[in-house]
Formats: C-alpha cells, structure tokens, sequence
C-alpha cells in the first residue's frame, strides 16, 4: 500500500492504493486499486514545505504523519488470517454466503455478442421501462448455469455476485419475454454478425436437422398455438413442438426456426431458410441434411438460391434400379481394411418445385458401405432377424407376426379345399427375395449431392457433421434442461427457445476457444471434439464462487483444472488468492472483453 495523490473536480485528493499486475492475453499489465480515500489534501498539508513527500515516506516506514491512516498499517498483515482458498469438497464448510462469480463469462459473452445493444436500441425506442436487459441476462445466465423455471430463476436471482437485474417484479419477466420473442431474429442475425466479425464464422457448409420437445399437457393448442400432438423424437403421446436448427462447420448454432408440433420434418426447411439463412448474406452454402428433409420443393427451394445440398436417401426405400446399383460390385472401391468401399454415379432426374412445376436437375449418388455401420445395425435389429430366419423354418409363427414384417409377406387368394387361387381367403407368406435384399442392404448409406465436383470421400465426410447437430440438441436437452417447457402462449414459448438457442451458442463458443488454444481442428468431422463437455463447462462456471471477507476482500472457491482451462483459453490470466472487491471487477471486466 502507499499513498497516492489524484485530481478531483480539480484539486489535489488524497488516497491509499496499492499496485497489482494482471496478465492480459499474455501480456502482463500494472493496475492499481484504491483501498481508502484519505480527503482533499488541504484538510491535512501541516503548512511546512514537501507535507506530500513527507506523508508518503513517513506511511512507508510506518509512522504516518496522519493519524487517520495507522489502522491500515496495523491491516498489512491481516489477509494472513484467512483462508486463501477454498475446497469446495470441505465436508465442514458453509456456502451459505458464497455467490456465483463464474456467471462473469457469461456476462462477456453477452455482450459481446451484441445481445446487449440490440435489447437497448430497442428500449431506447420504446416507451419500455423494464431493466429489459438485465432480466434477459438472468434468464440466460441462469439457463446456461442453473436451468430452471422462469420462477424459479427469478427468485435465485441473488445468487450472483453483483447483481443481475434491478428488476423484483415478476411479472416484468413475462413482459420480458414478449420482447425477446419480437426481437429473436434480430438477436439471431446481429449474434451471427459478431461472430463473424471475431472469430469467423464458415458458412460454406450449413447443418440443419428437426428435434421436438414436450410439455406437460394433454391437450392441443388451439388454433394458431404451437402445442400440437405429433411424431415425437421420445416416443411421448402429449402436444410437442418442432425446432428447427441450423449450425456452421464448427458446431456452432447459426439459427433456429419454431414450428407446431403436427408440422412433419421435410416441411420444416424452406420457411426455416426463408426465414434465417436465406437474409443472412452468407453467399453461396451447402445445406447438409437427413432422408426427413430430402424432398423436391426442398431441393428446388435450395438449388433456386444460388446453394447447394448434400443429404442422405434411405437405401431401402430406394427403387429397384438404384438398388440394383447399390448392391452390385462394380465401381467400388476398397479402403486397405476393407471396412469401408464407397462408389458414386452422376445423373440427372426430375424434381417437383414448391409451385408444383417439375425441373430437372444434376446430382451425384453416392453409396457406400462401413463394417462399424453393418454391426451396429445387425445389432439393432437382431431379434428381429432372429425372428425372420425362425418363421422361414417355422411358417405358423406368421399368425403372431410384428407389425415390422408386414413389408416381407406375399398376399394370395386360395382355396382351402381345392388349393386353386380364388378369390376366397387371404394367405400370408414370406417374401424371400425381399427378406435377402433387405439383409443384403445393411451397412449400406446413399448420399445425394448436388457438389458433382466434390470427392465420394469429402461429401461422405461432410454428412456425418450431422452428428453434432445431433449433439447440440442433446445438450438443448440435458444439460440446458430446455424441456419440458412450462410457458405457453407462442410468444412465450419462443423467447424460451431464444434463451436455450443463445446458452447453446455460449457453449459452442467456449468449446471453440478451447480447441484452439489446445491446437485441435474445430471442424473435423469424422474425430470432432469438444474440448470440454457442455456439463464439466457449466459446473466449472457454476461452482466457481466468492465469499465476501472484512475489508473490502475475498475468498474464492479453488479452481477446477477445467475452470483453469476455459480462462487460459480466453486469455484471462490473473491471480485471485484472496482478491479485493476492485480485483472482481477487474476480472469482471475482462470477462467483458472476451472478443
């Protein structure tokens, strides 16, 4: 500590501060904090010449001429007193009055991404008086570190180091939401804005798949409502809704699109692109999607924008032509395992446009075959095959037969008596050429592209980044705890998603930071990593806590290696064994300058 002399409203004004460094994307700068103003100087100066030199010597060598400032010497030593930091895994310690200070990268991704300013302009406009900013980064901070009820959030709000929001109405959250919900696109296209601008965002390729979620209702919405009973992803039999999603080459969400819950997959695309990607100036993109998005108005909708496709078709729902193809030898070719051959064709074919015009078009096919695929589906359908190979021995079996095999049987018209074909009762038997071609087809998978220049192997890659799509959703899920959802009105429901879309986005970008301070590919499709889970992320970030201390200092929960990873990701190197409240806002402030 020392004694330092500033200018305030333009005179000279006495304070005691003490210096500090910090290390600021590795390069290490001073700071200074100010532990106790002192007061203008001319209530103190004894009227003998150098009174500043004086004090500041006589405070060093611990006889202050100022009588005011001996019990900050007699403190220099206190800090020893307390715990420097603290194991969260003490069996005999209290959190009680511990508040979350991991939520601060949160706050910066916040920002940065210019959440922030789109909210304000909007308010700004407006006659709103809600801290309309301050209750939506409660709710997504709360969404992306302690998923819970749009109550149950509200309540918690304490639980944050610095407070959140000024807001203690509940009520304002729900008008909260109504203004997300109006301004979710521009929120969508001015995240992707920043994006671009810092990181970069590679748009050559675009991920888009459908997943629902559940509510716990019985009954639909009525007209014009989103809840609507449909083809559930976990099999449940109440009112879901529909989310489309699309996500970049590195994982990372792009936008999202809300449908009812009747809507069915393939009529999800082309509102969801003239919508989001269609007005967001990405150029030219390759829409990568599953079999439930392959359809002719979609492939039309796509190809009339200037983009392209790569999407799968389902080998046994093929014609008899392609599967002909598909099964022939010819043209494969053999990786050096022979766990892998893949052959491709180029052909052209009619599709039917949106207006219900045909147009023809050129594609690339592409099959292929993997022994991993093969097991796993051998596997998945062993019963069933078990169950195919007993009836060809056992025919009576027939009359208990699963709805699954109804496709494998030959109907005929017999005669019980005579045994003449007639039109009397119906007999079921086995279609063996069916049953072969169907054992025959698996561990088989047809692309169709419209990137004719592209290699079998790059357009096979690309397609199995779909998995991520699939993983963002799983964390949408679980970790975000995005279901079931508890709003209702269509409003409410999407600015709920906007929340859960604008967490997973945080999520992906931590993620993204951490690969490349570890030097791992971002977009790697057939090893894609993490860098750290979404879970191990969110309990890094939500365990990291500070407990307030006499005079003005802290102690803090000890850092995870996880936590220590995410922060040397960002650059953020600094010290913080026993921090004072400044060194807080210090971090704090970094956090705030993540891009």
């Amino acid at each position: 500590m020392f004694v330092d002399c500033v200018i305030n409203s333009g005179k000279p004004y006495l304070r005691i501060a003490e210096s500090y460094s910090i290390k600021v994307n590795g390069v290490r700068k001073n700071r200074k904090r100010t532990i106790r103003n002192i007061g203008p100087l001319s209530r103190f100066d004894d009227g003998k010449p150098d009174f500043l030199q004086r004090l500041k010597q006589s405070f060093k060598e611990g006889k202050p001429i100022v009588q005011d400032l001996e019990d900050l010497l007699a403190q220099k030593s206190t800090p020893a007193k307390f715990t420097i930091e603290f194991d969260r895994n003490d069996s005999n310690s209290s959190f009680l009055s511990f508040k979350n200070i991991g939520y601060f990268l949160i706050d910066g991704l916040y920002d940065a991404l210019g959440i922030y300013d789109v909210l304000n302009n909007h308010k700004s406009r407006s006659s709103i008086e809600i801290d309309l900013n301050g209750i939506s980064k409660l709710l997504i901070f709360g969404r992306t570190l302690f998923p819970d009820s749009k109550l149950g959030t509200f309540e918690d709000r304490e639980r944050y180091l610095f407070p959140v929001t000024k807001s203690d109405k509940l009520n304002e959250v729900y008008e909260a939401l109504d203004i997300l919900h109006d301004k979710a696109e521009a929120i969508q296209k001015r995240i992707n804005l920043k994006i671009r601008q810092s990181i970069g965002r590679n748009t050559d390729i675009c991920f888009y798949d459908v997943t629902n979620y559940y509510f716990e209702i019985d009954d639909n919405d009525e007209e014009g409502g989103l809840r609507k009973k449909g083809v559930s992803k976990e099999k449940r039999g109440g009112p879901i809704v529909q989310m489309g999603l699309f996500i970049d080459d590195n994982g990372i969400p792009i936008a999202y699109r809300l449908f009812p819950g009747n809507n069915i997959d393939q009529t999800t695309l082309r509102p969801a692109m003239k919508k989001t990607i269609d007005n967001m100036d990405f150029g030219r993109v390759i829409i990568v999607a599953d079999g439930g998005l392959n359809s002719g108005p979609n492939l039309a909708h796509i190809l009339d924008g200037g983009n392209g496709y790569i999407v799968s078709k389902s080998t046994k729902k093929s014609d008899k032509t392609a599967k002909m193809w598909i099964l022939d030898e010819a043209g494969y070719e053999w990786n050096e395992t022979r766990t892998f051959k893949a052959k491709s064709i180029i052909r052209t074919r009619k599709v039917k446009s949106e207006d219900g015009s045909f147009r023809e078009i050129s594609e690339k096919l592409v099959s292929y075959w993997s022994k991993k695929h093969y097991e796993h589906e051998r596997k998945e359908n062993e019963r069933f095959i078990e169950y195919l190979e007993s009836v060809t021995a056992f025919p009576d079996k027939l009359k208990d037969k699963p709805r699954k095999i109804e496709k494998f049987l030959k109907k005929t018209e017999i005669d019980k008596a005579t045994g003449e074909v007639i039109e009397t009762v119906t007999g079921l038997s086995l279609d063996t050429d069916k049953i072969q071609e169907y054992l025959a087809l698996m561990g088989y998978y047809t692309i169709m592209t419209s990137e004719t220049d592209k290699s079998d192997n790059e357009i096979i890659s690309k397609y199995h980044g779909l998995s991520r799509i699939e993983d963002s959703f799983r964390i949408t899920k679980t970790d975000l705890d995005g279901r079931p959802v508890f709003v209702r009105t269509p409003e409410h429901i999407n600015a709920h998603f906007l929340t859960c879309f604008i967490s997973l986005t945080m999520i992906r970008l931590i993620q993204h930071k951490i690969l490349k301070y570890q030097n791992k590919p971002t977009n790697s499709t057939e090893n894609w990593e993490s860098g750290l889970s979404a879970e191990r992320i969110q309990t890094a970030l939500k365990e990291w806590q500070a407990d307030a201390l006499p005079g003005g200092y802290y102690r803090t929960t000890k850092p995870t290696g996880d936590l220590k990873l995410i922060l040397k990701a960002f650059g953020i190197d600094i010290d913080l064994r026993l921090p004072s409240i400044h060194e807080l806002y210090d971090l704090k402030y970094l956090c705030d300058k993540l891009f």
